[in-house]
């Protein structure tokens, strides 16, 4: 009877191990592909991974699957896998299970108080309609041109609680204090650079229009001295403002280091209608250097101490300028 009952447990063992290992159906291998030949393609570092390994563990962890749908935690496996913190999977059906509340939207920071000589102009994160992008863009530059007057020392840029979103706006909105030119690049997998431009009221990628206004407006005083500052909320697009203000001269940054998302993402339609989000690129400065990682600022602080060291430095930077 004992040996009946060791038996038994093998055979249990056996036919678990042998289900588990139940190849996917061929509609979800060819999904897996897919997915696989897109990562293998585009992803931004590819170079670092190796792709016959990676397929064969996904196709493991979509063993049994007979959907699509039911493949969907095979590629969020494989997303993990990558080790990017910014690449994201939205499958075309939500897989069943708990109720998930609606996402909630991202907190928006009041503006702080400064001195008469310096100016302020907050970043907050956008996303939505070209209506809404355009009423942003005229928002900033309406709030750079009421504060703008000739006895300012310098402007606060501040990029905290910016958690991303669509950074074009972002560039045309603070493009005033930024100053026209080359304001930093997108390098991908293949080491392809493309440039981010301000000009006349456009942000430009290698010369291609991303998003505009027709009514620019120009500082009373070019080239001024600018503080930028950050925290661990400032993230994706958020941090391409950072990264456009870096190496920028009269400038320094002040806070903590950015979330480390400082990467770019392309969009991809799977054939199940689902979408892929990649990272495809990494944000430089204009000198090129290179990010994907957080943003530490020049000189890092405590909350209470960033707005006051800040103006400390563009009057003493003020100083030195004139």
């Amino acid at each position: 009877m004992k040996r009946l009952f060791y038996c038994s447990i093998l055979f249990f063992v056996f036919a678990t191990c042998s289900a588990e290992r139940k190849p996917p159906s061929p509609a979800v291998r060819n999904y897996v592909e897919e997915v696989v030949r897109i990562l293998q393609a585009n992803f931004v570092n590819r170079a670092a991974i190796n792709w016959v390994t990676f397929k064969q563990n996904m196709l493991a962890e979509a063993s049994g699957a007979n959907t699509i749908e039911q493949a969907y935690p095979a590629v969020e496996f494989a997303i993990a896998a990558l080790g990017d913190k910014h690449t994201q999977f939205y499958g075309a059906r939500p897989v069943k299970g708990p109720e998930i509340p609606p996402a909630k939207q991202f907190p928006l920071y009041p503006d702080e108080p400064v001195p008469g000589d310096i100016g302020y102009i907050r970043i907050p994160w956008v996303v939505g309609s070209q209506e809404k992008l355009d009423a942003y863009i005229t928002r900033l530059q309406a709030q750079i041109k009421e504060r703008d007057t000739p006895e300012l020392k310098g402007w606060l840029v501040d990029l905290r609680g910016n958690m991303g979103g669509n950074m074009w706006p972002m560039l045309v909105g603070i493009g005033p204090v930024l100053g026209e030119d080359t304001l930093g690049y997108s390098v991908d997998s293949n080491n392809t650079k493309t440039a981010w431009r301000y000009e006349k009221g456009k942000a430009l990628l290698d010369g291609d229009i991303q998003a505009e206004t027709a009514h620019y407006y120009t500082l009373k005083s070019a080239n001024p001295v600018v503080a930028v500052l950050t925290d661990t909320l400032t993230a994706s697009s958020g941090e391409a403002v950072a990264v456009a203000f870096k190496a920028r001269k009269h400038t320094r940054s002040f806070g903590a280091g950015t979330c480390g998302v400082s990467t770019g993402r392309s969009r991809f339609d799977l054939s199940d209608g689902s979408v892929l989000l990649l990272t495809t690129a990494v944000f430089a400065d204009r000198r090129l250097v290179r990010y994907g990682h957080s943003i530490a600022p020049d000189e890092p602080l405590k909350p209470a101490e960033v707005v006051p060291q800040a103006i400390r430095w563009i009057r003493e930077e003020y100083q030195a300028k004139n």
